[in-house]
């Protein structure tokens, strides 16, 4: 359980940097402060989002292609979401998923999606498998999504232990909001601990992130993130799934670094909440409120 510190002003809100008319930061200014570690966060929530969607439709237009035994797939997309199979052929399929209307976005783990999606891939059962991810005036929260990323999918295990390993890979992808144009470019991998077989259920999907990526912000300062593999971050489906869905990491540590500075977030040790506990320059921790 994250040990609660107050400290007034250290509340991070997602919501409140992106009522913001500008970026906080100046191009020189050398801390990494809260709102970095939000405008890191927004990007992270859009990216995983589709990163979540591109995985969860591969396997429902898929099936038993995967690997797996032929059972019914749990499609997580709302029903406010549409499905169209356009420019298909024999050998490569296009899937445009189209998210609400321009009035009346979707609402997922939380967050409003509206715009199209399109995911295109060759079809067969040779792994890895590689899908392209481009969108189509996609806005996440508002912010507008646009880039064309590479999500590259391996089997790793045998019977019990067989698992799916995923990595998305984000070459200038651009996220537009109120304080700017931020741009990310890595790789994010992330690997199925749990769940991959009742696939007709997510309530026990568990999954394990890490990678390195930079996001350059509106000022041009460049912010590197960095999730290691021993302390990965740890996302539990079923904290989607809740009355107020919390689909936040329940464990893990990012580092992000700017320059000789940093910040280090520590997700905690398992709870479905949308806590983190916010360190700058290995000082004191404090305890931050994560927002959609």
């Amino acid at each position: 359980m994250k040990k609660k510190i107050l400290l007034f002003g250290m509340i991070l809100s997602i919501h409140a940097f992106t009522s913001c008319s500008q970026d906080s930061n100046t191009a020189t200014e050398t801390t990494v402060t809260s709102n970095d570690v939000a405008a890191t966060q927004k990007m992270d929530n859009a990216i995983d989002d589709v990163s979540l969607i591109a995985d969860n439709q591969y396997e429902i237009s898929e099936g038993s292609t995967t690997g797996k035994s032929v059972v019914s797939y749990f499609s997580i997309l709302p029903n406010c979401a549409t499905i169209s199979d356009l420019g298909s052929s024999i050998s490569v399929r296009v899937i445009t998923i189209t998210f609400g209307t321009a009035d009346t976005p979707c609402v997922f783990r939380g967050h409003s999606l509206k715009g199209q999606i399109i995911l295109t891939r060759t079809i067969g059962t040779t792994f890895p498998k590689i899908m392209t991810v481009t969108y189509n005036n996609f806005y996440v929260n508002e912010n507008k999504l646009e880039g064309t990323s590479t999500w590259k999918r391996e089997m790793l295990g045998s019977g019990e232990n067989l698992h799916p390993k995923t990595t998305f890979t984000m070459t200038g992808m651009t996220l537009t909001t109120t304080a700017g144009v931020y741009t990310r470019n890595g790789d994010r991998v992330r690997e199925m601990t749990a769940g991959f077989l009742t696939r007709q259920s997510p309530t026990d999907d568990i999954y394990s992130t890490y990678g390195t990526f930079t996001t350059t912000h509106p000022n041009g300062s460049v912010f590197t993130s960095l999730i290691e593999s021993a302390t990965p971050l740890i996302n539990k489906t079923a904290c989607n799934l809740i009355q107020v869905p919390m689909p936040f990491p329940v464990s893990g540590i990012v580092k992000l670094s700017k320059n000789s500075h940093y910040s280090t977030i520590d997700y905690g040790s398992g709870d479905c909440d949308n806590l983190a506990m916010l360190s700058i320059d290995g000082g004191m921790a404090t305890q931050i409120t994560l927002g959609n």
